[in-house]
């Protein structure tokens, strides 16, 4: 057998192979982008995060139908479907940028100006519906630098972006790099598609499309294991929909605390006691009942039916009042230095947090004790 009869036969499994090896990694996707669309619809029910989170949802929402389309397209190659994967692609991209967007409050909504980030999702639905197949590149290729310019002028921004989310902005920090990294590698792939399809190559044994299709199967795999594993790039949504489930609005339907939920709430308090732990700044009611080897729901459960708060709310009392003993016990200690030793990551939520619950700011508490507020309290 000639050396270009085997060349012929080994292409010949390499395209039998290929379409194979996609639509498993396909279906993978499909699968797991199922799940998390679910999971952040919950979420998004609670009411904080609900805008960010519902645009998480859209996302993997858009990212599972976009996997079940290009399945198609590699089982049935003349299917009409194929061109409205780009319709979702453009999509997807505005449901991403703007979870990140409305991360940056708990209780943000959207506004009417949100309203033009379906422009580039129109505008490539026009081009098919038109016929002007031509367009639909140059529109994604502007859709995508626009987005991913747009993501990195968040990640810049950082904390003050993300101060709502206090000790929180870091891990979401993380995955917003992550959704930059992969895009910038998508968009080099679909660069990288384009131009073997031009050249004349098949899509059914493409390269770079088995790689893309790869790289959003990490995506959303990193992402679920993020979501069901704690600590969790979505932890501060995990703990809302746990703390809300434990916590009922009406208090005479909340039962009676028996033994078991004060012998645990004491073995929190005595947890919580030490200045060490609460100096942790990622310190979460999933964190602390995984380190105590209980349920995150029971100890949310005991800790509601005990005193009547969520566990956030308890965790901030223990900080502020250990804030309070420290600003008493060393009157010239920067407000910087205390804030950090109480566990606060950022200094809007510390501020908050205080004079909620004290009725003044941290530098008027200080100012008070002093008798002199002439001194600079800055942090």
């Amino acid at each position: 057998m000639g050396q270009t009869e085997m060349g012929q036969i080994e292409t010949g499994q390499i395209e039998r192979k290929s379409p194979v090896l996609h639509i498993a990694i396909l279906a993978a996707t499909m699968t797991l982008s199922a799940v998390m669309t679910l999971f952040m619809a919950r979420i998004a029910v609670v009411g904080r995060y609900g805008a960010s989170s519902a645009a998480l949802g859209v996302f993997f929402g858009l990212t599972t139908v976009s996997a079940g389309l290009l399945v198609a397209t590699l089982l049935w190659p003349g299917t009409a479907m194929r061109p409205w994967r780009a319709v979702l692609g453009a999509a997807a991209l505005s449901a991403i940028y703007l979870h990140f967007a409305y991360g940056s409050d708990p209780g943000r909504r959207p506004v009417g100006k949100d309203g033009w980030h379906i422009v580039p999702t129109l505008a490539v639905a026009a081009s098919l519906l038109a016929g002007a197949f031509w367009a639909i590149d140059p529109i994604l290729l502007v859709t995508y630098g626009g987005y991913l310019w747009a993501l990195w002028h968040l990640h810049r921004a950082g904390a003050r972006h993300f101060r709502g989310l206090g000790p929180d902005v870091a891990t979401t920090l993380i995955w917003l790099r992550i959704v930059i990294g992969v895009f910038c590698a998508s968009l080099t792939l679909e660069v990288a598609i384009f131009t073997e399809l031009v050249r004349g190559g098949a899509i059914e044994t493409s390269m770079p499309l088995l790689l893309s299709t790869a790289l959003f199967l990490g995506l959303v795999s990193y992402a679920l294991l993020g979501a069901m594993g704690r600590p969790s790039l979505f932890e501060h949504m995990y703990d809302l929909v746990v703390d809300r489930a434990a916590h009922p609005d009406d208090a005479a339907a909340r039962p009676a605390p028996g033994p078991a939920d004060h012998a645990l709430v004491q073995r929190l308090d005595t947890y919580l006691g030490d200045p060490d732990i609460l100096a942790d700044y990622a310190l979460t009611l999933s964190r602390v009942s995984k380190r105590l080897r209980l349920p995150a729901r029971a100890v949310s459960v005991a800790v509601n039916r005990v005193t009547g708060r969520s566990f956030s709310d308890l965790l901030n009392d223990r900080r502020i009042a250990l804030t309070v003993r420290l600003m008493d016990e060393d009157p010239e200690r920067p407000l910087l230095d205390i804030m950090y030793a109480a566990g606060f990551g950022s200094k809007s939520n510390f501020y908050t947090q205080f004079k909620r619950r004290m009725g003044i700011t941290p530098a008027a508490y200080r100012a008070q004790g002093t008798g002199s507020g002439t001194r600079d309290q800055r942090v």
